[in-house]
């Protein structure tokens, strides 16, 4: 069989009509000289056409072949021969192995895993290379392949593929093809071939393959049996007058079959604090919590772990929380008594009422507020001293009442770009309508759809809310300031009395007590410090300052502990199909026999290039003799 490896080119073989255009339009007619007698010059004219018609045609087909021996040279076609495969008799070939070294690789096959299956299959195919070969090896973890994927002649190490592991960074397979076509080319071999060993989890491909790729199951399966644990937050629960400490997470089973007695334990601060069990039906989301217990102010961190031997990668989920039970708060106002509603749900956030201060103009100042956890600002006159010191602290909570100043108007117009419209009362309060999911204050006000509001502030569109009633911001927050544009001393506020306020408050007061927290982590994600101590507990100097996580787990800096999670994007399995592309093919078990198989063969584009010179040189000879007569 012969193939061509510059097909693109072959359309310029038309190119052969080109001398018999010529010979059809351009032949001499010979010279008219009249004789007495031509019976003699007849014959011989005769015997002449016939010879000249003879060697035009010749030159015709001389110069045909040598047209379409060029122009197939170029095309660089290759002639495969099936008998070479019982030798070491193929010419040199250039393979790029594959091993894909994603999570969903190390899920549990009878007693081995995807990735050692992969492994035993990648040193199969290693074998079966010569000392000839060129071989390139390639994992989905691109920082590995950056120290390992250089151009290799002859077999490869076998120690470097059996140390290959799971990486829970994983570089999309599109970007690992188009970067093994490029470095297959840098090769120069005309016999290429790329071989992926997967599980085929579900992945894009390059919109374009140009070189031979054979991907190779490590198995068969396609239902999987997998639950994992994720979305595990910190936050506080008010109970009783009180607060609470609680963990919520999610289990999901991954699979189509029930699963029942799922054992699901809680490890906080390097102990096992709880455990408990539960059934999950197919494909079932299921919310679950635990209560936490936590004695000492300080950073606190642990993760919440279902029990799953088939696959084990993604059954831990990671949590990191600042505890502090007695916070200090700054309460700056023209009036002596903190409205009632806020009163009785700062006295459980403090707890004990000496942890509120009242901050009178003779005491404000940046040095002095320094010194709280939170600082509210609620019915206080603007002025350019307290403007100044709100634009020089870290956080603060500022209340809005019926009568705001335009002063206070404008300055919040500055600070958060809004504009205000007007207050809005009105005896049919408005539904709350939106909530920011993602925002750590207000990620836990879940059914909020039938809670009413009232006495508040209209302003126009921003893109700070984290809370609205329909499609008018009533809270905002920007770089850890935040803003409340309801009267919390109004008698026909009915938010004020719904179970969702005091959540919304108490994690209000939370957050910005902590104006270092940082939203949910993955894996990739960057970690500003100059130290870290990884999760294995190896501590590194960063010389820039930044730090890319590749591990799930709890990292520490010098002044917080921060999880890092996986992205959970392989958890589901879903099975590739084949893609039925140009070049792309999708073997079973006997892959032994289907790889490799360009390298069977040779090309022809030397010996057709000098078939070409040899016909240029006869067709020189027959002109030549032809003019000597």
């Amino acid at each position: 069989m012969i193939s061509f490896l510059n097909s693109g080119i072959l359309f310029l073989t038309s190119a052969i009509v080109i001398p018999v255009l010529i010979y059809l339009f351009a032949r001499k007619r010979p010279k008219k000289i009249i004789f007495s007698s031509i019976k003699f010059i007849k014959e011989s004219q005769q015997q002449q056409k016939k010879r000249i018609n003879i060697k035009n045609l010749l030159l015709l087909l001389i110069r045909i072949l040598i047209i379409l021996s060029v122009i197939l040279a170029i095309s660089r076609p290759a002639l495969r021969l099936s008998f070479l495969e019982k030798g070491d008799l193929h010419p040199k070939t250039a393979v790029a192995i594959i091993i894909d070294n994603s999570y969903s690789m190390n899920y549990l096959v009878d007693t081995q895993t995807e990735l050692e299956k992969a492994k035993t299959i990648a040193l199969q195919i290693n074998a079966m290379l010569s000392d000839d070969d060129e071989v390139i090896l390639l994992t989905l973890d691109n920082d590995w392949n950056k120290i390992n994927s250089n151009i290799r002649f002859g077999k490869i190490v076998p120690d470097l593929i059996a140390n290959i592991g799971i990486t829970a960074k994983r570089h999309p397979l599109k970007e690992i093809l188009e970067d093994a076509e490029q470095l297959l080319k840098d090769t120069h071999l005309p016999n290429r071939e790329i071989i992926v060993i997967s599980d085929l989890q579900e992945t894009e491909l390059p919109a374009k393959i140009t070189i031979p790729t054979y991907f190779v199951a490590t198995s068969d399966i396609s239902d999987r049996y997998n639950i994992s644990v994720q979305n595990s937050v910190v936050y506080n629960d008010i109970v009783q007058k009180g607060k609470a400490t609680k963990l919520s997470f999610e289990l999901i089973n991954h699979s189509n079959t029930e699963q029942q007695d799922i054992i699901y334990r809680l490890f906080l601060d390097g102990n096992t604090i709880s455990e408990k069990a539960a059934d999950l039906q197919a494909g079932q989301q299921k919310s679950a919590s635990f209560e936490v217990n936590v004695q000492t102010s300080g950073w606190h961190s642990g993760f919440v772990e279902v029990k799953n031997e088939r696959q084990t990668f993604d059954n831990r989920n990671y949590f990191s929380f600042y505890y502090n039970p007695e916070p200090e708060v700054a309460f700056i106002s023209n009036k002596a008594e903190i409205p009632i509603v806020l009163s009785s749900l700062l006295e459980i956030y403090v707890g004990k009422s000496e942890n509120i201060s009242f901050i009178d103009d003779s005491q404000l100042s940046v040095e002095k507020l320094d010194e709280f956890d939170n600082i509210i600002i609620y019915n206080k006159s603007y002025s350019a001293k307290t403007s100044f010191i709100l634009e020089n602290i870290d956080s603060y909570l500022l209340i809005t009442d019926k009568n705001l100043s335009q002063d206070w108007q404008e300055y919040l117009g500055r600070e958060f770009q809004l504009s205000f419209t007007g207050f809005q009362h009105s005896t049919s309060p408005v539904l709350l309508n939106y909530y920011n999911k993602y925002h750590p204050i207000t990620r836990h006000m879940k059914n909020i759809s039938d809670v009413e509001i009232n006495d508040y502030w209209a302003i126009g569109a921003n893109s700070s809310a984290i809370l609205k009633a329909e499609s008018n911001a009533i809270a905002l927050e920007k770089d850890e300031k935040c803003v409340w544009l309801f009267d919390v001393n109004s008698l026909q506020n009915p938010f004020l009395l719904d179970a969702a306020f005091p959540v919304f408050a108490y994690n209000t007061l939370v957050y910005l007590a902590d104006t270092d927290i940082l939203p949910d982590l993955k894996i990739g994600d960057k970690i500003k410090a100059d130290r870290i101590t990884l999760p294995d507990g190896q501590t590194i100097q960063i010389s820039n300052s930044r730090h890319f996580a590749s591990k799930a787990g709890i990292y520490e800096t010098p002044d917080r502990k921060i999880a890092v999670n996986l992205d959970y994007s392989e958890s589901s399995y879903n099975k590739m199909n084949d893609p039925k592309m140009k070049n792309v093919t999708f073997i079973n078990s006997e892959w032994q026999q289907q790889i490799l198989h360009s390298r069977y063969g040779f090309e022809l584009w030397k010996y057709l290039l000098v078939f070409a010179l040899i016909l240029f040189a006869l067709e020189i000879y027959i002109v030549k003799r032809e003019e000597n007569k």
